[in-house]
């Protein structure tokens, strides 16, 4: 038996640390691409950018680096990094990875609510769901403003709370990418930035499918709703199979980003 006064011995343990400019850095442009303020096909000039954020070219190298391996950012030797365009044959697969990932997530909570009704516990199935219902609203408020961008993003941000609520950090972590490739495909589309005009009531029959715990219409739901989406970015239609689509025309051109200034020092190298 171990003794208090015994020595104990512990598992290898990594210090921690706090985020590196690096890491500052790959956020930034995430934001960047995410928020429409850098577009499919722009270029990611390093000696500008890297001289905005007030870093080393080869810090901000190493950032971009990761989105590249993420599919965000796409090299062209001898032309630099650019933002990845989602054609056709991108978004048909991009859609059946994204559609395995959100479809176990689905599949994950809805088990979940279907064991915390069946032990008596349905008072706790709207505490584990009020993420998703927020989402909801602030979809509902927003279509009514007809504020496009905002009604895209409470959609995002559910399929994100989606994965959080799984509770498992590979699904968790590879929708942290999918919600910026989904909308790299969004800003893809020739007509410009649109959203389906029914997106509330589709997003509302997801959040009411998993509230009774019915993860084969979560699944069902999920599948035709991105099913729909690959058609609409692949034909660039106004309307798909009488599905509408409400765009904002000021989301047509993007604006060259104002990167903020991380501080590493040396921005020449």
């Amino acid at each position: 038996m171990t003794t208090r006064h015994e020595r104990v011995q512990l598992p290898m343990m990594q210090p921690l640390r706090r985020p590196s400019i690096i890491d500052q850095a790959e956020l930034e442009l995430r934001n960047g691409i995410y928020y429409g303020d850098l577009r499919p096909g722009d270029a990611v000039p390093e000696v500008q950018v890297s001289r905005q954020m007030g870093i080393s070219r080869s810090s901000l190298r190493e950032a971009c680096q990761r989105l590249v391996r993420d599919g965000l950012l796409t090299q062209i030797p001898g032309r630099g990094l650019f933002v990845t365009h989602m054609d056709a044959e991108t978004m048909s697969d991009f859609i059946d990875y994204r559609l395995g990932i959100e479809m176990q997530a689905a599949t994950i909570v809805a088990e979940r609510v279907a064991r915390l009704r069946s032990t008596g516990h349905g008072e706790k199935v709207e505490i584990l769901l009020a993420p998703l219902r927020a989402c909801l609203e602030r979809s509902r408020t927003s279509m009514a403003a007809e504020e496009v961008i905002e009604a895209g993003n409470a959609d995002l941000d559910l399929h994100q709370q989606l994965a959080e609520l799984s509770r498992n950090r590979f699904l968790v972590t590879a929708m942290n990418t999918i919600v910026i490739l989904t909308r790299m495909g969004s800003f893809s589309d020739p007509l410009g930035f649109g959203v389906r005009a029914d997106i509330t009531s589709t997003l509302e029959d997801l959040v009411e499918a998993l509230s009774r715990g019915d993860a084969s219409r979560a699944r069902a739901l999920l599948r035709e709703s991105l099913q729909e989406l690959a058609r609409r970015l692949r034909s660039g239609e106004e309307t798909v199979e009488d599905t509408e689509v409400v765009r904002d025309p000021d989301l047509l051109e993007s604006t060259a980003p104002e990167w903020p200034t991380l501080g590493e020092g040396d921005a020449t190298s």
